[in-house]
């Protein structure tokens, strides 16, 4: 099948030309082969379509022209895609694709000097051309901008071609094919140089003259400005009797001699100062403060990616300082982004002499002289000098002045490290104020303040890059009635995000593709690559693998990227390694490229050494990180190994590795997830667990368990989707997460679930750890014989299969399950689960067994055994950094110093509820807050105790932990009578001798009785 749009669109299958019905079905079609192979968004296709006022019936109508077009097509090729549509075009079936192909391989065997074969493919190339494109649909916005951008692509391939028909041999019918194109696009300078290098070489120099003179009005009259330097150099040249190829106007036959120079006015070249200029005002004061000290030459060079805005820094800056240079101020553009285009050093000095009043016959041939006379006449002058654009330091150095009193400003893509005395200023992103500002010069101030949340996410994302600010600035400036929340809407979808970034000859896509298509193949190729990760970082050995190449070969090309600032280096990681990133939009273009150039089956292979490198890594160091003695499952997942002295340096600290990959092992998550790659998916948030746990982000974890869990639960991955039920179940239990009917139940409920799956996949190891919290469950709600059952079949299955952290887990939920009727029994079940976790080596889980083992002791009244293993406890907890093991291990010795009469204790529980606030403690800022109102009861601050002992209670009823929540209500009471409310303490009695009847606890229930008994007669009095 092949599909045309060089010209009006149409399809063809077998030769013969498909119907393709009405406007809008053709519009349809058009708008989906523009983002062939991409889903396109059905409110984008809404909008192409009915443009601003679709009708009711829109999503409707799209519906039936999707279905029509189908229908013409074929079955398989429009597909229903991510809420969007889909038009399968397969390599080769769409002349754009063909254009664009044979347009770039005819410009680089022109640079590589088979002129022949260019003019060939060039050819090739524009014979693929019926018409503009589109040409019956430039009705559509989405279709006008790409129109646009194919007719100036066009406009350069001809002009190519043209420069290799000229170099393979010259050809008169030239001069009229040219006279036409020259004709119909006045000002293009490059065609009115081919038509003069035509008419000298045909002998007609004088009428090459007329064309010269004919453009010079034209540019001075439309524009204001004068012909470009490839004009002026073959004017020069034609008068003077010599003509040359426009590769290299001036080197073929130079004017020599060095005259005195003539009479003139001081240079002004800058172009316009930038209107709607903002931020950068550090920059700013650091360039002028700089530029202005005239004891030597200073040359500062802005440094930045694509659109970062460079050029508008230097010439804001430049403006500023003008009148301070007497001598003028010269400029160039040296094209140092198009590698075909870039100025020839020896031209610009060329140009640059000219303008510094010496006579053209006066212009030595070779580069050296050049530079050597420029450098004598900027002795006498005071000369501010831009040189835009800069590619290297070789096209740099010989502009530079050799003497103090003139000042430059070097822009360039590349650092110009090798430039002796650079001062250089990196530009980033601009700051969100700033951002917000520029958008506020271009679409009006009060539009912007009346919109400031739509605009603030607007220049997100834009990536706060002054270039894509500009073209949405641009946008929304059109558009005056329309609101900034409509153009943050077509900016969301990422894969249509850089084609609503472009208005007009802005474009943040060719912008980037300016420092994409200078680098070398497999630097591109490493750029594309990298492009497919969403990770917000990555380090040094990231590309290699990805490529599938030695290490060093891959930190080569990321170095290459770093220089043509498509990638930055964002700081050095926890373990000591440089860290790099792409801004948003360079990752959206990258990937854009990729899914372009790479085979689909290849993306995957690369996306998936990736992976698997991340997650053996992942694997590695959470052996070393302490936690909850959980078995250790993973996947079938394929893993990658580093190389040996790479994986040792960067996992000498696992816990340091964590901390630079935690952000990217968290993308990581959810890319998998959106890939269907499932397995990896729950294997990298399983490796996450105890570091998230023992650092406190519970947060974090819950979020990535659940989208793994439900990844896993697609897919039919049960053992994946019991994993991620279990860590989520220790995350959600303890911290302040809702749950229908109580954190324990749910504990309960959940866990009945768990084992349910590990039984079916066959893991007891796991279905150990499910009995365990099926135990906690079971005692926190009173029903002790099951929980003690429960605990001891986990306890059975632990030692069936060998699994040491089941062991200490089950003799840990036997000491407190026994712990619930007899205190005193859960005490040898403790120092066992002690025991078996001083054999694993988990000081973490160690200090969990403690912790237990101090409270049984501080219930039993053993205080100095009890503060001993407590102590223990805190060092272990605090040199782990494990805010949630010290804030139990704290709430415990506050209890302890609490029945000792010990002043240590208000402070240790409002250190608790601190810590417990701060990271969602439920359980823990419950138990901190009970001990606090039983201290202000026994202070006398009554009220405070009643509010302190309201929410405590309040707490314990989210936990559906009856003991606590019991107990809490006694205090509660007690705290009414003491405040005077005796109804209330009535009926916290009540409900608290209730739940101890419940439970089975005779002793309290008698206690709550004898309460009830003595105050029943009393209301409102303490």
């Amino acid at each position: 099948m092949d599909f045309s749009v060089l010209g009006p669109v149409e399809v063809r299958a077998d030769h013969q030309a498909l119907p393709l019905g009405g406007r809008k079905q053709r519009a349809l079609l058009a708008v989906l082969l523009h983002h062939a192979n991409r889903s396109v968004p059905d409110d984008l296709l809404v909008d192409a379509l009915w443009s601003e006022q679709p009708p009711k019936t829109s999503a409707s109508n799209l519906r039936l022209y999707a279905s029509r077009v189908r229908q013409s097509l074929g079955g398989d090729r429009i597909l229903r895609r991510n809420g969007g549509y889909l038009l399968v075009v397969h390599p080769g079936e769409l002349d754009v694709h063909r254009f664009q192909s044979l347009a770039a391989e005819g410009r680089d065997a022109f640079l590589h000097g088979d002129h022949h074969e260019a003019a060939d493919l060039l050819h090739r190339a524009l014979r693929l051309w019926r018409g503009p494109a589109y040409a019956d649909l430039r009705f559509v916005d989405d279709l006008s901008g790409e129109a646009a951008r194919l007719e100036e692509l066009r406009l350069t391939t001809l002009e190519n071609r043209v420069e290799a028909d000229l170099t393979v041999r010259f050809q008169p019918e030239l001069v009229a094919e040219l006279t036409g194109h020259v004709n119909a696009h006045p000002l293009r300078e490059r065609l009115r140089a081919h038509l003069i290098l035509a008419l000298a070489r045909s002998g007609r120099s004088a009428e090459a003259l007329t064309v010269y003179a004919d453009a010079r009005r034209l540019l001075n009259e439309e524009l204001g400005v004068e012909p470009g330097e490839r004009l002026r150099d073959l004017h020069r040249l034609i008068l003077a009797g010599e003509w040359a190829t426009p590769e290299h106007p001036q080197d073929d036959q130079p004017e020599t001699g060095q005259g005195p120079p003539e009479s003139r006015d001081p240079p002004a070249e800058l172009p316009m100062n930038i209107a709607d200029f903002a931020g950068r005002d550090e920059q700013v004061r650091e360039l002028v403060a700089r530029l202005e000290e005239c004891s030597t030459t200073t040359v500062s060079v802005i440094t930045g990616m694509g659109g970062i805005g460079k050029t508008t820094l230097a010439l804001h800056v430049a403006h500023r300082i003008a009148d301070r240079f007497p001598g003028g101020q010269l400029y160039v553009d040296l094209q140092g982004a198009h590698e075909e285009e870039q100025a020839h050093p020896g031209h610009v000095l060329g140009r640059f002499l000219v303008a510094l009043g010496v006579p053209g016959s006066s212009i030595p041939e070779s580069v050296e002289a050049r530079a050597a006379l420029y450098r004598s006449r900027l002795a006498r002058e005071k000369v501010l000098i831009v040189l835009d654009n800069a590619a290297s330091e070789e096209q740099v150095r010989p502009l530079l002045p050799g003497v103090s009193g003139c000042a430059v400003i070097v822009t360039s893509r590349a650092r110009l490290s090798g430039l002796e005395g650079v001062r250089p200023v990196e530009l980033d992103v601009l700051s969100t104020q700033e951002a917000v500002d520029l958008l506020s010069r271009m679409v009006g101030h009060d539009r912007v303040a009346a919109q400031l949340p739509a605009a603030t996410e607007l220049v997100w994302l834009c990536d706060r890059i002054p270039l894509a600010v500009r073209v949405a600035g641009a946008r929304l400036a059109a558009r005056p009635r329309q609101s900034i929340a409509w153009l943050v809407g077509r900016l969301a979808d990422e894969r249509g995000r850089l084609d609503q970034l472009t208005v007009g000859d802005h474009a943040v896509r060719a912008s980037l593709a300016q420092s994409y298509v200078g680098l070398p193949e497999n630097a591109r190729r490493a750029f594309r690559l990298l492009g497919l990760l969403d990770v917000p970082g990555f380090a040094s050995w990231v590309p290699a693998t990805l490529l599938d190449r030695p290490d060093q070969e891959g930190q080569t090309y990321l170095e290459l990227l770093v220089d043509a600032q498509l990638a930055t280096i964002s700081g050095i990681d926890a373990t000591g390694q440089a860290r790099y990133r792409f801004h948003d939009l360079v990752r959206l273009y990258a990937r854009e490229r990729a899914e372009a150039e790479e085979e689909p089956a290849e993306l995957l292979r690369a996306t998936t050494r990736a992976f698997g490198a991340w997650l053996w890594l992942a694997e590695q160091a959470m052996e070393h990180v302490h936690g909850a003695c959980y078995a250790v499952l993973h996947g079938p997942a394929p893993r990658r190994a580093l190389p040996g002295e790479i994986a040792a340096s960067l996992l000498r600290d696992p816990l340091a590795w964590f901390n630079a990959e935690r952000t990217a092992l968290a993308g990581l998550v959810e890319q998998a997830c959106a890939l269907a790659l499932d397995d990896f998916a729950w294997d990298l948030a399983g490796c996450l667990e105890r570091y998230f746990d023992s650092h406190g982000f519970f947060s974090e974890c819950r979020r990535l368990n659940e989208r793994a869990m439900l990844a896993c639960r697609t897919a039919g991955n049960l053992l994946g989707e019991a994993v991620m039920l279990r860590g989520l179940l220790d995350v959600t239990t303890w911290t302040g997460v809702e749950h229908e009917g109580g954190a324990m139940v749910a504990l309960h409920t959940n866990a009945v679930r768990l084992a349910e799956m590990f039984a079916e996949v066959g893991e007891l190891r796991g279905l150990s750890d499910a009995h365990v919290m099926c135990a906690w469950g079971l005692a926190a709600q009173g029903f002790v014989e099951p929980a003690v059952e429960a605990a001891e079949t986990a306890l059975r299955l632990a030692e069936e299969t060998d699994h040491l952290g089941g062991r200490a887990r089950a003799h840990l939920a036997l000491g407190i399950t026994n712990g619930q009727r007899d205190v005193p029994s859960a005490i040898p079940h403790l120092v066992s689960a002690l025991q078996v976790a001083e054999m694993l080596g988990n000081p973490r889980f160690e200090a969990t067994c403690l912790q237990f083992l101090g409270l049984a002791y501080v219930e039993t009244g053993q205080f100095e055994p009890a503060e001993r293993c407590l102590n223990r406890s805190l060092v272990m907890s605090r040199m782990a950094k494990d805010p949630a093991s010290e804030a139990m291990t704290l709430v415990t010795l506050a209890k302890l110093y609490s029945g000792d009469g010990d002043e240590r204790a208000r402070p240790t529980a409002e250190t608790v509820e601190e810590l417990s606030r701060r990271y969602n403690l439920t359980h823990h800022l419950a138990d901190a807050l009970w001990i606090l109102g039983d201290l202000d009861r026994a202070d006398g601050d009554y009220p405070r105790a009643v509010e302190r002992l309201t929410e405590s209670v309040a707490l314990w009823r989210t936990r559906s932990w009856t003991t606590y929540l019991a107990g809490a209500l006694r205090s509660l009471g007690l705290a009414h009578v003491a405040a005077g409310h005796g109804e209330k303490a009535l009926k916290c009695w009540r409900e608290s001798h209730e739940l101890f009847t419940l439970i089975g606890d005779r002793a309290k229930a008698d206690d709550l009785a004898g309460l009830l008994g003595r105050h029943s007669s009393i209301t409102g009095c303490p």
